[in-house]
């Protein structure tokens, strides 16, 4: 009996001691989980009058594995990888959008500025020259920074594409590892190290996507994907795949493939790297690509329909100064009609800066879902005929036929950056000169002056000519005949498309003629370049943003969202460490507690080694006298 006792404690010390030694080697081993032995009495036999002990034997060895913890660490990872990825796209466009001089804000005050010049000398070539540069180089740097943006979208949409390839291989390396497992555990003991591997493998794949586990009794676990859909089966993984919107090919869908079919899974289930992906190309670039396309759209809109308003050189009427793409819509793959819609925008002041869903709820209605932020617009949730005006643009059907649940993309701010150039070469070309002009009574007084007369809208609804006249009060009646009203110098008066100004005090009798510009004073006119240099100060976005600052939606609409993006990904990443230190905390291997452990059981050992010594030598003696 003392001979096994001795030798049970020689083996189960040098158990020990290769546990100890196994921690050790795998301290920086990433995933390790830190194993300890778990020893037990072997139950006494009765000699005489008392028990005596058989020695010590190892009942397990064992992982110091919190589920818990390890379920933590892997959520809070996922969350911060995906925020991680978000916020480190944002800063690629955010590099598009600086401040100060080198700025789209700095270029398209530069482009209406330079009516400046023009204002003041209209026969200046160089100065007409001027405006064309100018607004060639907005254009040409609103194009260039559209085309970057789409980079960056291919950009990220292939990286989806090997986040994805590498969930599928993950998956398919638990389901390898499920299958040793589940042979290795058949023996009874638990294979720590394969353990420790799936353990690291499905905290790799948390990191691109969030996954939830269900141990099984065989060992195996299984593994969901957006909450309920299996990844991982046993031995047995599906699969994900990445690709674009049936609707729009701009954004991209994520799909789980499991035995030939193919089910959509909804961004809001997703979560991780992939996640991350998916809100970075179907909310922030998408959002940032409509952004600039408003301002691009609503600056080139305004400025042309004051173009055709005026008069060039030639006194012929005023061409466009930028051409923009014919605004359309795009069906659809899904569509079973064959209808085409076309847009026009019908207030350049009112465009809002997001794409739009069209949707068929019969063979003519529709409703219309603003894609930056899932409300209903223009008469919705009722479904409403076409052709339908809805913040600033009119939508109509332009052919074929539509099938109820066909569906359309409207992306007029995008369309619109992607192609914007200036139409005029020549500086002749340009419409500096007012169409009208107002000519003051012959006996007018001269407390009166001409600030401006001008055409706003083409084609006008008033017929000219039209008169201004005074009554003694110096109330002011507008091609009106007897109805008078308040006058206010300096007030703009608009009436049937055209516009005047005019400041001081009026005599009564004052009168005035607005009609069409003569031939011979064409040339030396600036009127229209004075109605130009007057949007700047004209409210274009959102109800409260000047044209002139135009740039200002853009640039805050990218700073708001890298703002959040960053305190999510600083906030998450600091939740990720705290939580993974938890878990290193208790599965981590301590080198000073190991080197502890290795003196106590070497010392144990040893002993055990000199007790075998003194029981064989006690042997011997018992053996010798017996000889």
């Amino acid at each position: 009996m003392s001979l096994n006792i001795a030798a049970r404690a020689l083996t189960t010390n040098q158990s020990v001691l290769q546990v100890i030694g196994h921690n050790i080697s795998n301290a920086n081993t990433v995933g390790y989980t830190r194993q300890s032995v778990s020893l037990n009495s072997v139950p006494g036999q009765q000699v005489g009058n008392g028990y005596f002990g058989k020695g010590v034997e190892l009942v397990a060895v064992k992982r110091s594995y919190d589920a818990f913890l390890t379920k933590q660490a892997n959520t809070t990872a996922t969350v911060a990888a995906g925020d991680a990825l978000r916020y480190e796209k944002m800063q690629q466009i955010e590099s598009l959008f600086p401040l100060g001089e080198g700025s789209l804000g700095t270029q398209l005050n530069n482009a209406l500025n330079s009516w400046v010049d023009v204002l003041s000398s209209p026969t200046d070539s160089t100065a007409r020259g001027v405006v064309i540069s100018r607004s060639d180089e907005l254009a040409a740097r609103i194009r260039d920074t559209s085309s970057r943006l789409q980079e960056i979208g291919d950009a990220a949409r292939l990286q989806s594409a090997e986040v994805v390839k590498t969930i599928n291989l993950l998956a398919t390396q638990v389901a390898d590892l499920n299958e040793k497992i589940s042979r290795a555990q058949a023996g009874g003991a638990a294979p720590n190290d394969l353990l420790d591997q799936r353990d690291q493998v499905l905290s790799d794949l948390n990191k691109k996507v969030h996954v939830s586990t269900i141990n099984a009794d065989d060992g195996t676990v299984t593994v969901f994907v957006a909450g309920s859909l299996p990844l991982v089966m046993g031995n047995k993984a599906a699969s994900l795949k990445v690709g674009r919107s049936a609707l729009d090919d701009q954004r991209q869908t994520v799909s789980f493939v499991q035995n030939g079919s193919t089910f959509d899974i909804q961004d809001d289930f997703l979560s991780g790297e992939l996640k991350g992906l998916q809100s970075f190309v179907n909310n922030d670039l998408t959002q940032t690509q409509s952004q600039l396309g408003r301002m691009a759209l609503a600056m080139a809109t305004q400025l042309n329909q004051q173009q055709h308003s005026g008069l060039n050189q030639l006194g012929n009427a005023g061409a466009d100064l930028f051409t923009l793409p014919a605004l359309q819509g795009y069906a659809a793959g899904t569509n079973t009609g064959n209808a085409s819609l076309s847009m026009t925008v019908s207030d350049g002041t009112a465009l809002g800066g997001s794409d739009y869903e069209v949707t068929f709820t019969t063979a003519s209605e529709v409703t219309i879902r603003r894609l930056s932020d899932g409300v209903l617009v223009a008469g919705s949730p009722a479904a409403v005929p076409l052709p339908l005006t809805f913040e600033g643009l009119t939508l109509t059907q332009a052919s074929g036929a539509a099938s109820a649940g066909d569906r359309f993309l409207l992306r007029p701010g995008a369309d619109t950056a992607k192609t914007i150039a200036v139409a005029l070469s020549s500086p002749a070309d340009l419409a500096v000169s007012s169409s009208v002009m107002l000519t003051p009574g012959a006996g007018n007084s001269t407390g009166l002056t001409i600030e401006q007369a001008v055409q706003t809208q083409s084609p006008a609804s008033a017929t000219l000519p039209i008169n201004v006249s005074f009554d003694a009060s110096g109330q002011i009646s507008v091609d009106s005949g007897a109805t008078y009203q308040a006058f206010t110098p300096g007030k703009p008066i608009d009436v049937g498309g055209y516009r005047i100004t005019l400041r001081g005090v009026p005599a009564p009798t004052d009168t005035f003629t607005l009609d069409a510009m003569p031939a011979g004073a064409v040339k030396f006119n600036a009127g229209n370049a004075q109605a130009v240099l007057a949007l700047r100060d004209q409210v274009s976005f959102d109800g409260t943003t000047t044209l002139a600052d135009g740039y200002v939606p853009v640039f805050s609409s990218v700073a708001s969202t890298l703002s959040e993006t960053k305190f999510s990904a600083q906030f998450s990443t600091a939740q990720a460490a705290a939580a993974e230190t938890q878990r290193a905390n208790t599965a981590g291997v301590n080198l000073d507690e190991e080197a502890a452990l290795l003196i106590q059981y070497q010392q144990a050992y040893q002993a055990s080694a000199k007790y075998m010594g003194t029981v064989q030598s006690l042997f011997d003696t018992l053996m010798s006298a017996f000889r």
